[in-house]
């Protein structure tokens, strides 16, 4: 499912309610509160209506052998009308090593310890519903994700599009008893970013807060939830764009203080000068606004954010600032410079540089 799409829980909730369920699940993807939730629902369903209970098997995979899954999953409810198999984290469904050998077709051969498995999705036991959730990248060429999307059902679960965040957490913060202040709202989203989970952390947190009060302030936001490190690198280069030295020296320096890592710092300057320059690249050649998301895998919001940030910069003042970053990596990493003197530099060159550009 591409960013910014419907996202598929609403979908399988109402598929519950009418009382379609599959017999093997794959939940993926980034969005943990919502894979999280549709486990959830799905126990619930199997709970209520008067059913003869519900037998439970969880199961760790990271090291599960998938011929032990497909074994519990064929094993009979015990004192319970049906059982359900959750297999958390399963590690063969990640993408294929280099060199794997190949079938005929699109997809990796499976190897002699996934039949098993592959036979059960083909021929799942009526009163088993296996479920496999990961947050991990799945690679769709292997023939168990085929398999799953032949008899059973696969979901990705990405990151609610900004607008469809932007009424989750209004509605959220409105079962609390609490309305967002003009632009505390945003303020939230810029801090805590696009993960539901993160958001309904802070959420609860400004709840408890303003105990006897209605609304919820941009002030009250700030105080009670610090930004990501991500908001921290975009407010950094944010500065440099505006001419704002000063301001992006406070932010490495504020980012040592609350113990971030050095190289951290620096890998994530990077990433973001990457992404102004792959933006402004993509703007040149035409590509529609919408688009840019999905072709940088960002979330539309930090998208958004970007373009206007690169406005403030050259292709030619991003490339170099790319090149010197890349020296200063390696002066840290030898020991031949001392970060946060490198840094200053940088900063104060590249500023020097935007001025007169």
């Amino acid at each position: 499912m591409s960013r910014g799409a419907v996202n598929p829980f609403m979908e399988f909730d109402a598929s519950l309610k009418r009382g379609v369920v599959a017999p093997v699940y794959l939940f993926y993807g980034e969005e943990t509160y919502l894979r999280d939730l549709a486990l959830a629902r799905l126990k619930e369903h199997f709970e209520q209506g008067g059913q003869a209970g519900l037998d439970v098997d969880l199961i760790e995979g990271e090291a599960t052998d998938p011929a032990e899954v497909a074994a519990r999953a064929e094993t009979l409810p015990f004192f319970a009308a049906r059982r359900l198999v959750v297999v958390k984290n399963p590690s063969f469904f990640k993408a294929s090593k280099r060199g794997e050998e190949t079938g005929e077709g699109e997809g990796p051969k499976p190897s002699g310890r996934e039949t098993p498995l592959l036979q059960y999705i083909k021929d799942p036991s009526p009163s088993t519903c296996l479920v496999f959730s990961t947050g991990e990248n799945v690679d769709k060429r292997k023939r168990l994700f085929q398999a799953i999307k032949k008899y059973g059902r696969e979901m990705e679960f990405v990151y609610l599009s900004p607008g469809d965040l932007s009424r989750w957490v209004t509605k959220r913060a409105g079962q609390g008893g609490r309305r967002f202040a003009p632009g505390a709202a945003n303020a939230l989203l810029n801090a805590a970013g696009p993960s539901l989970q993160a958001l309904s952390l802070e959420i609860e947190k400004l709840i408890h807060y303003t105990a006897g009060r209605d609304a919820i302030t941009t002030e009250e936001v700030h105080l009670l939830c610090p930004p990501r490190l991500e908001e921290n690198i975009f407010a950094v280069v944010d500065a440099v764009g505006n001419r704002r030295c000063r301001e992006a020296l406070a932010g490495i320096k504020d980012m040592l203080a609350a113990k971030e890592p050095p190289l951290k710092i620096l890998s994530m300057i990077a990433r973001q000068f990457r992404i102004l320059l792959m933006v402004r690249d993509l703007n040149e050649r035409g590509c529609p606004a919408r688009e840019i998301p999905e072709r940088l895998k960002i979330h539309p919001f930090a998208a958004k954010k970007a373009a206007a940030q690169s406005r403030n910069f050259s292709k030619p003042l991003l490339t170099g600032a790319l090149a010197a970053l890349s020296e200063l990596d390696v002066g840290v990493k030898t020991g031949k410079m001392e970060f946060y003197p490198a840094m200053e530099t940088f900063l104060l060159t590249l500023s020097g540089r935007r001025k007169s550009g």
